[in-house]
């Protein structure tokens, strides 16, 4: 089971590669929930925090601490690519990645509520009910992730990175490949939406194949953090979805 999330494919690789001293020492669901419990919790305490810095600094400077949210990503990437190639270290940058994505998200999350208020309790709450509800499909089986179901979430995910990546170096030459406004924009935004929502689901199954074939403890953290970078991702798409509500 592939997934579009890089970390998942880790569990993949390394599932069932471990021998260790018995069920107590292997990674199990009910851990990776408490796991990811904490890494959502400290991703929005240190977003609130972040929150509140920036509405600070923006009203001594007018302007955004905009160096607080890219040296913030950069950051995050640079520990997320650690943690990927570096499992056993997630018990340590699993709960780093959560603060400095947290920053992130926060002086991010600042800029839309400046322009859009509310948009950051609606887009919270949003990206929660939308987890739970994948969850429960998940869980009843309402949707399950087949070959065909993987290859188009996985392929839909990679299109999504190339036309984001193009995006992002014709806006350095004042040129856009995809519309801000609009209907085709709100729609681009809808289908980018459901492409992560369904990206859950990949990890809930790839998480439980994992756990069933057992690997070690630490993983209990690496699992979590494999669902905080797909629930980031949401966060963010459901943002920019809502502000575009006008």
């Amino acid at each position: 089971m592939q997934s579009s999330n890089p970390a998942i494919g880790v569990l993949t690789r390394e599932a069932g590669a471990y021998n260790f001293g018995g069920i107590e020492a292997a990674a199990t669901l009910s851990g990776t929930t408490t796991k990811a419990i904490i890494l959502v919790a400290v991703t929005l305490l240190s977003g609130y925090l972040s929150m509140i810095y920036s509405a600070s600094y923006i009203v001594a400077n007018q302007a955004l601490p905009s160096f607080l949210m890219y040296g913030s990503v950069i950051a995050a990437v640079i520990v997320a690519m650690i943690t990927i190639f570096k499992p056993t270290a997630s018990p340590v940058t699993a709960p780093l990645y959560a603060v400095l994505e947290g920053a992130a998200l926060g002086s991010l999350s600042m800029a839309f509520e400046l322009k859009y208020p509310g948009i950051v309790v609606t887009a919270v709450m949003s990206t929660f009910v939308v987890v739970m509800v994948m969850l429960v499909l998940w869980k009843m089986k309402l949707i399950v992730p087949t070959a065909r179901f993987r290859s188009v979430v996985v392929g839909a995910t990679g299109a999504i990175c190339v036309l984001y990546l193009l995006d992002f170096v014709m806006h350095l030459f004042n040129m856009a490949l995809l519309p801000q406004t609009g209907a085709v924009s709100i729609g681009i935004s809808l289908v980018v939406c459901l492409i992560a929502a369904l990206s859950l689901i990949l990890d809930f199954e790839n998480i439980q194949m994992a756990v069933d074939q057992g690997l070690p403890k630490y993983f209990e953290y690496f699992n979590a953090f494999s669902l905080l970078v797909t629930i980031c991702w949401l966060y963010i798409e459901i943002l920019r979805l809502l502000s575009k509500r006008e």
